[in-house]
């Protein structure tokens, strides 16, 4: 919106003094009225929970990571929920960054600590997706695979063995570990 005279018409014409004091007084209207709403919106953010929106999320990730089972919503929805729910969280930082310095540093933290768990839990479900896909020929083949992993928080590995029956007391297992 560009500043225009209060004593002209868009097309540059004079206006009325009537219509003059009604095009000032809804100007200055309008001017309180984003004061109240930008008000009304810190209120509503000051009262959402930081820790409540990256439970949320860990959610989410734990419905999209899940590699025993599909998701329930689809990965667009996952996505735009993601989405919605960081940018949240991103207003409700910006916020206590002006105001409270301290839970500025706390949720920043928080923020570190869910998005290492979150790349932990897309490093797992990776891993245990490339299992499947090396080993679920054979699977197919002879009938029956068990897979199960561990995680070495200290090297950084993920090690998922997995074991396709031939018969009940023939097993092929397989070692690998994923960076």
């Amino acid at each position: 919106m560009g500043r225009r005279s209060t004593s002209s018409t868009k097309s540059g014409k004079f206006m009325n003094p009537t219509d003059q004091a009604r095009k000032e007084a809804r100007k200055r209207e309008l001017k309180k009225n984003k004061k109240q709403r930008m008000m009304v919106r810190a209120a509503v953010l000051k009262m959402k929970d930081p820790r409540q929106i990256i439970r949320d999320m860990e959610k989410l990730d734990e419905m999209e990571f899940n590699p025993v089972q599909q998701p329930l919503l689809n990965e667009k929805v996952l996505r735009d929920k993601r989405k919605k729910l960081r940018e949240t969280f991103e207003r409700i930082v910006h916020l206590y960054e002006r105001e409270n310095p301290e839970t500025y540093k706390e949720l920043r933290k928080l923020e570190l600590e869910y998005e290492t768990k979150r790349g932990q839990l897309a490093l797992y479900f990776d891993s245990v997706k490339v299992g499947w896909m090396l080993c679920g020929k054979k699977a197919r083949e002879w009938g029956k695979m068990q897979m199960s992993t561990t995680v070495d928080g200290k090297r950084g590995y993920i090690y998922i063995y997995i074991y396709i029956y031939e018969s009940w007391d023939c097993a092929y297992s397989s070692l690998f570990h994923v960076h």
